[in-house]
């Protein structure tokens, strides 16, 4: 659900002001709305949170997440319907079992809104999936489609349902609902065949029978207790797919990369999590090696290289830690670019950039525990190449967010792909002992650039150290080169990033254009 992440309050998410919670997201953003969105001002807000009958003294409610409680799902599931229709106000809207885990008010409540959303505009539709609704619910529909083992036993007016049945034989019991018996009929546990004869008999009923025949008992409900459907003053927006503009890409930018940093730095799952899972680490690694003598004998050099590899590649490994919220800003991405409020690329830049403060302030902590302890030499450099270490680490995550939409998998993919780097770097094996066919390998890996920087750093100087590095075939490291093929390792991953977005987007574009 797009935005039910967020910890932003929900009236000023949809007005895309800051809370003082946390900050605004989704679609309501005014910075990244088109030009043609339905709502473009305070009082239509109002009116739409009205519509949604989220109350006034919840409108300042942080939606929550994992890790702060915020708005019920009820609430939830109706403000993200309102940040999709508030986008755009589409003539046609999907709903996938609106109704799916909530409760009978709260459900009637969320069909009632679609009503009134599609009652302002003969030409809306509003198509969703339902699952044994309630009688309130169903009375609020006006055709339907009836599905048993995949095939379609009755399409048309609900209104007709009734006499369609009751054709056949099956004529709803009085004291009986109409709509647990219409289930009952199509379902398997009547006949195995009955899917087949109920299909059948449809087609035989749509021949003989008068369309204009009655559904006797389907106003039965609405005589008791009368429907509230309110008013959705949404005026629909041009919903010609067209290509989105770029004169404003600028400005879009920032208002994605205000978003991402304040995310970051007001959700605990995206930096604070991380911060507590680095620190404590460091801090044991420091407890280990404290005050580590620079002795020139095999155990202080082995305890030494050991450390810096360890550094290079465990911290590099738990980023993979970030690959859930990518996932679900991608989730929120992909609603506001199929509504056109901006380039899939402009959002892959505001979250590359805005990722760029995590990395600087981890990085800061590590250098700051590890030098303080340890005594590594060089601090500056240390931290300077950790920087670069984590920046393509957190370049590949990202990437593989924008190929993969289950992160669970793509967490699969990055560890996999970092672990086979790790025996790369040239740690475990020097790149002499490699067989020769795989030789090239050791130069494909971030990490051999990283290790091999992060020793030349600690050894260097000193005619003792020399003979270490050669040992590791290391000798010649040119610090400020593997610094720059870093930093462009990083760029070419996201050269890659860009390539898969623009893809993507042509493809959906040339989907929507097809008949």
């Amino acid at each position: 659900m797009g935005g039910s992440g967020s910890p932003g309050g929900c009236c000023k998410l949809l007005r895309g002001k800051p809370s003082n919670n946390a900050p605004s997201t989704v679609g309501g953003n005014r910075k990244l709305r088109r030009s043609g969105s339905a709502i473009n001002d305070d009082e239509g807000i109002e009116r739409l949170l009205d519509a949604l009958r989220i109350d006034v003294d919840r409108r300042d409610t942080i939606v929550g997440d994992m890790f702060k409680k915020g708005l019920n799902p009820g609430e939830q599931r109706r403000l993200d319907l309102g940040l999709t229709v508030s986008l755009r106000a589409p003539d046609t809207l999907f709903c996938e079992s609106p109704d799916l885990g909530l409760d009978s008010e709260t459900s009637l409540n969320v069909m009632e809104f679609l009503k009134g959303y599609v009652a302002k505009d003969s030409n809306r539709r509003v198509i969703v999936t339902l699952d044994r609704p309630s009688l309130f619910v169903w009375n609020l529909v006006d055709n339907v489609i009836l599905l048993s083992k995949g095939r379609v036993v009755y399409e048309g007016p609900r209104f007709d349902m009734e006499s369609f049945f009751a054709y056949h034989g099956k004529p709803t019991p009085k004291r009986f609902s109409p709509l647990e018996h219409y289930i009952a009929c199509v379902s398997n546990f009547r006949s195995d065949n009955n899917a087949v004869n109920w299909e059948s008999a449809l087609k035989q009923w749509q021949e003989k029978v008068d369309e204009d025949e009655g559904d006797y008992l389907a106003d039965d409900i609405e005589t008791c207790f009368p429907s509230a459907i309110p008013e959705v003053l949404l005026i629909s927006a041009n919903n010609e797919t067209t290509a989105p503009s770029w004169g404003k890409s600028w400005f879009k930018f920032l208002a994605l990369l205000q978003r991402s940093i304040l995310d970051a730095l007001k959700n605990p799952g995206i930096l604070g999590l991380r911060i507590l899972m680095y620190t404590p680490f460091t801090l044991f690694l420091g407890l280990l090696f404290y005050n580590l003598q620079d002795d020139e004998n095999y155990e202080s050099v082995n305890s030494r290289a050991a450390l810096l590899f360890y550094s290079s590649s465990f911290y590099i490994f738990m980023v993979v830690a970030v690959l859930p919220f990518l996932a679900k800003e991608r989730l929120i991405c992909r609603k506001e670019v199929l509504n056109g409020c901006y380039h899939p690329i402009t959002h892959h830049f505001a979250v590359s950039v805005g990722s760029i403060p995590n990395v600087v302030i981890l990085s800061f902590i590590i250098t700051l525990i590890l030098a303080g302890m340890v005594k590594l030499h060089n601090p500056v450099q240390f931290f300077l190449i950790l920087l670069l270490a984590l920046w393509n680490a957190e370049s590949y995550a990202i990437l593989l967010s924008t190929c993969v939409t289950n992160y669970i998998l793509g967490i699969i993919i990055l560890a996999g792909i970092f672990g086979l780097a790790m025996s790369l770097a040239g740690f475990m094996l020097v790149p002499s002992m490699f067989p020769s066919y795989l030789r090239w390998l050791y130069l494909v890996p971030f990490h051999t650039y990283v290790f091999r920087s992060f020793m030349y750093n600690e050894f260097a100087g000193t005619s003792f150290g020399e003979m270490v590095l050669k040992s590791y075939e290391i000798e010649g490291t040119n610090i400020k080169q593997d610094m720059v093929v870093l930093l462009c390792y990083s760029l070419v991953i996201h050269c890659v990033s860009v390539a898969v977005l623009l893809f993507s987007s042509r493809g959906r574009t040339k989907k929507q254009k097809d008949p």
